[in-house]
């Protein structure tokens, strides 16, 4: 009679040890081997999903679509109004950081960021727009008009 763990019942680690496989011989890995191989693919596929997307270049972030409709006079004083009333986003590089920390998780970590007007589209769903000069923009618009007033003053 057998139970668990009983004396006729073959061990599972016993049985896949060493496979015969053509004349070979088949090795597992053990846990200390399994971490660092699975830790080196995380940091691996976390690294290609953060890589650099020209639709995130800040050369690219500071044309909001909004300069087509508003001219560039307007969206620029827009871009300063917005640098003047959030502290922390006066630079070009915080401004572009915000952005990017905007990306969703899943789509960072799938390698498929979306598009900036998805970001957009997004902000407005959550109702993280703000008020600036009475135009009702996404933070994400009124970050690319911040960028944009710092690249072309």
């Amino acid at each position: 009679m057998s139970g668990v763990g009983g004396g006729d019942v073959p061990r599972l680690r016993d049985g896949l040890t060493v496979l015969p496989l053509v004349g070979t011989r088949i090795n597992l890995m053990n846990r200390r081997e399994f971490l660092f191989v699975a830790g080196a693919g995380a940091i691996g596929s976390t690294i290609a999903a953060c890589a650099p997307d020209a639709r995130y270049e800040t050369s690219a972030l500071a044309r909001p679509t909004l300069l087509g409709a508003l001219g560039p006079d307007v969206t620029r004083a827009i871009g300063a109004h917005y640098r003047a009333m959030t502290a922390g986003e006066r630079n070009a590089e915080s401004l572009r950081g915000a952005i990017m920390a905007s990306r969703p998780w899943s789509a960072r970590l799938t390698g498929h960021p979306p598009s900036v007007a998805t970001l957009v589209t997004a902000d407005f769903e959550r109702g993280n727009a703000v008020v600036i000069d009475g135009w009702v923009l996404s933070a994400t618009e009124a970050r690319q008009c911040a960028l944009f007033s710092l690249l072309t003053a």
